[in-house]
């Protein structure tokens, strides 16, 4: 049998690797990127270094519902829309992210540079913008209109771990103005069809 054309229709060239990025860590209600092009603002806050473990985007889809016809046959079979989560560990202890950990306001940092922590859980939402870039410069750029911290790893403070604060976001839908969990411009590395 010959060869099938469609077995040389792999392309090396749309493989991707994120060789750098950014994360953005916003209040809620920002307003929303209309693209990739977006620029952040001054009070766009930089999350600076995360670890070399990048980030992590994971689905996690809603409970099943199924209903069985007479013959315990499944006839339907519904599943919850879900959500998102997001992890990374930021590296630098910058205000943003580390009040983020704390779920503290910036109000609370102290003018020795102090921070008072009262509690252990968030309850905060933020608005999230990841930016990544792959190794021939195509920007990939995901807007989280509506995020809250759902876990944090625990603090390490010894001399061959890197101080980090490991935190994984829930996503939620945002407002009438971003009524999605996330948007994302540049994951598709392909001219569209028709073009």
């Amino acid at each position: 049998m010959a060869k099938p054309a469609y077995l040389d229709q792999n392309a090396a060239e749309l493989v991707r690797l994120i060789k750098d990025g950014a994360i953005f860590i916003r209040a809620e209600g920002s307003t929303a990127p209309t693209g990739a092009e977006w620029t952040p603002t001054p009070t766009d806050s930089l999350v600076g270094y995360y670890s070399e473990d990048g980030q992590e985007l994971s689905p996690n889809p809603g409970d099943e519902t199924e209903f069985v016809g007479h013959n315990g046959d499944t006839v339907i079979s519904e599943q919850a829309p879900g959500y998102w989560t997001l992890g990374f560990s930021g590296l630098e202890g910058r205000q943003a992210i580390t009040c983020a950990y704390f779920d503290i306001d910036p109000s609370q940092l102290g003018v020795d540079g102090s921070i008072t922590v009262d509690k252990a859980s968030n309850s905060k939402r933020y608005d999230l913008i990841l930016v990544g870039l792959d190794q021939k410069e195509n920007l990939i750029l995901v807007h989280f209109p509506s995020v809250q911290i759902s876990e944090k790893e625990a603090l390490t403070f010894n001399r061959s771990t890197l101080l980090a604060y490991g935190l994984t976001f829930r996503t939620f839908k945002g407002g009438s103005t971003s009524p999605y969990h996330f948007k994302a411009w540049g994951f598709i590395n392909e001219e569209p069809e028709g073009e």
